[in-house]
């Protein structure tokens, strides 16, 4: 199963994340792509079977890079017949959504409009999006920003337990998905 860890990371947390995603597909015999967001990035959605896509969270949505290739993706896609009415599945297509949230406001509902954004970027090319999973991370350096929003604490988040359950989450998938296929 071919599979794709596309991110932007802006202070490095959902990089954490991006890179446990990747290392534990790589640890199930997948044939793995860990790639960062960039400027000229030019991939195939439709050349991998299972796609994460991950962001922190601006302002309720992606990081504007991610966006922008998003949507430059779309158009692409779009003149070349590729998204179809009705968004119909394609069988062996799969997606899983996640991202990096801070929690000095409102905590995981910040965090839910982004993911959604992804997935509905992924159901319109006819992927099964499987999970959307929203992970914290410390806002920022300074500490009075991370120590007293509705979460409590989140300095030094993603920390190893988060990373671990990350991993578990992912490995989980994976042995669904290879039952699946079976």
């Amino acid at each position: 199963m071919r599979t794709l860890v596309l991110y932007d990371s802006l202070s490095g947390n959902t990089e954490k994340i991006a890179r446990a995603i990747h290392e534990t597909a790589l640890e199930h015999d997948l044939d793995s792509e860990l790639v960062k967001v960039d400027n000229g990035l030019d991939l195939d959605f439709f050349d991998y079977d299972l796609v994460f896509a991950g962001s922190p969270v601006i302002d309720w949505l992606p990081t504007k890079k991610t966006m922008d290739f998003i949507m430059a993706r779309m158009k692409h896609y779009n003149s070349q017949g590729l998204i179809k009415p009705a968004s119909p599945i394609i069988p062996g297509k799969f997606g899983v959504c996640f991202g990096t949230f801070g929690g000095p406001h409102i905590g995981e509902r910040e965090a839910q409009p982004m993911t959604a954004w992804l997935r509905s970027f992924l159901e319109h090319l006819g992927y099964i999006v499987l999970d959307s999973w929203h992970i914290i991370g410390q806002f920022s350096h300074k500490k009075d920003l991370n120590a007293y929003g509705r979460l409590g604490n989140i300095q030094y988040r993603p920390h190893a337990e988060d990373v671990l359950e990350v991993r578990n989450r992912v490995a989980g998938l994976l042995t669904s998905l290879e039952a699946w296929r079976q």
